[in-house]
């Protein structure tokens, strides 16, 4: 199993070759073109200066030739960034710095991130006439693919550097309901969970179906395109059993990313399908386990047995093992996960402890050895699948004139999970509304949702800001 992501893609091609790799707006393409195209993509961006091994950063929109970039920058061997339309100028140029980026590979040249854009040549890479150059070295399984970002406990990102070796395990231990078809994952490819996914398909020989519409056409989407296994966000989810509007039998739906309920999980398959999955899993690792359609109504926050190579275990505060049906901390060790975080030794230390991922959720192991989720330990929010910590809004909304102190909390919601906000102390004259926009232009989608004026933080006696009664005050109608 220990082989480059690239090797697994070149077999899928050389396996598979009339076979649609991809399907999008302008139409197939089938694994046999796309592998060429890959091919000829890496060999021109190596003549604009790219060298193996060197970092990148991606900012295209455009699906396919997002996807075709992605894949030459693994056979080139260069680690790769992913710039999305939401991430602020002050972010971007961040990571650039963090990862030692030496360049954007960009559709244009709009933005100014301190280093130089390179515009790929699509024209070139889809013409026959062109060949690639098979002289470039080809990268081992321990190299670096991809340097996948997210919140951290400080309030700046934390870098995750993960290999061809542990994206090949991911792949080929997902759990898939069929064994070939049409895969749909109907968000665009800027994100991670996207674009990971549309690459393990590449990896096995799955169709991808890029995004191609807005969540009320999915259904229509799924039946024009014959889609046998379709991804969802929980909003996602939701948004089909509000609307009522019914997916095609036999399709296979999973949904992971945060908290799925068993009322959620009951009203979407007595409104839409019965093959309902629902994932656990951590950008550190990788899916870890499977909750299928059978295991819903036993375990309503059952995500599932561990998938085959991963190693589960809960454990109390000090790191001694738990029995079953005791709640504590959960620990993960698989091959497919990584081990520690970019220029970060304390949180790498703190998070991977004995060689175990521990990221901070809490669960329970039943006597049949299926998961059963109990939430975060710590404070981050999870909102549609995006970690937020509390402390990188905080130290924004700090630097604004007139806030005394501040604290980021969530108001939970069944459809996007953590809702950010922030309570404020503030001097007076200080602008609330300016304080948003304020951290809006810094945090993007991290800003907070609302900000509210408080005469105190509430904390408890040791002087810790006590978010579970801002949350509490939150549902309860208080900051309306």
């Amino acid at each position: 199993m220990e082989s480059t992501l690239l090797a697994h893609f070149q077999e899928s091609c050389a396996k598979h070759g009339d076979r649609p790799a991809v399907i999008d707006k302008q139409g197939v393409l089938s694994y046999s073109e796309l592998g060429a195209q890959v091919g000829r993509l890496a060999s021109s961006l190596h003549a604009q200066g790219l060298e193996p091994g060197e970092a990148v950063a991606i900012s295209i929109a455009d699906e396919r030739d997002h996807l075709l970039t992605s894949m030459a920058l693994i056979r080139l061997g260069c680690p790769q960034i992913t710039f999305g339309g939401h991430d602020q100028p002050s972010q971007r140029q961040g990571l650039i710095a963090k990862c030692r980026a030496v360049a954007v590979v960009a559709a244009n040249t709009s933005a100014d991130d301190g280093v130089p854009v390179i515009i790929p040549d699509f024209e070139r890479a889809a013409s026959t006439l062109s060949c690639a150059d098979s002289s470039l070295p080809v990268p081992d399984d321990g190299v670096v693919a991809f340097l996948q970002t997210g919140s951290g406990t400080t309030g700046t990102f934390k870098v995750i550097p993960t290999t061809h070796r542990s994206l090949v395990f991911q792949a080929l231990t997902r759990h898939m309901a069929v064994p070939s078809g049409v895969e749909y994952v109907p968000s665009p490819i800027e994100f991670l969970y996207s674009k990971k996914h549309r690459l393990r398909s590449l990896v096995t020989g799955y169709t991808g179906l890029l995004h191609v519409a807005e969540h009320s056409h999915i259904p229509d989407v799924s039946r024009r395109f014959g889609v046998d296994i379709l991804r969802l966000s929980p909003g996602q989810m939701q948004s089909l059993v509000d609307f009522g509007i019914r997916l095609p039998d036999g399709i296979a739906v999973y949904v992971g990313g945060s908290r799925i309920s068993g009322p959620l999980r009951a009203a979407f398959q007595s409104s839409q399908v019965r093959s309902l999955y629902v994932e656990y899993g951590a950008t550190e690792t990788g899916n870890i386990a499977v909750a299928g359609p059978e295991m819903h109504d036993r375990y309503p926050d059952g995500v599932g047995q561990p998938l085959p190579g991963v190693q589960l275990v809960i454990v109390d505060d000090d790191g001694r093992p738990l029995p079953s049906g005791v709640e504590g901390l959960i620990r993960i060790r698989t091959p497919g996960m990584t081990t520690g975080y970019l220029g970060d030794d304390e949180l790498t230390a703190r998070t991977f402890p004995d060689g175990w991922y521990q990221g901070g959720d809490r669960g329970v192991l039943t006597e049949d050895g299926v998961l059963v989720f109990g939430g975060r330990a710590d404070d981050m929010m999870i909102l549609n699948s995006i970690n937020i910590f509390p402390a990188e809004i905080e130290k924004v909304a700090e630097g604004f004139p007139g806030v005394i102190e501040c604290a980021a909390f969530p108001m939970r919601s069944p459809v996007h999970g953590d809702i950010p906000m922030l309570a404020v102390v503030a001097a007076d004259g200080c602008d609330l509304k300016a304080l948003m926009s304020y951290c809006r232009e810094r945090l993007g989608i991290r800003a907070p949702r609302k900000v509210i004026g408080l005469p105190e933080i509430p904390r408890n006696p040791q002087g810790k800001v006590v978010r579970r009664d801002l949350s509490a005050r939150a549902a309860n109608g208080e900051f309306q």
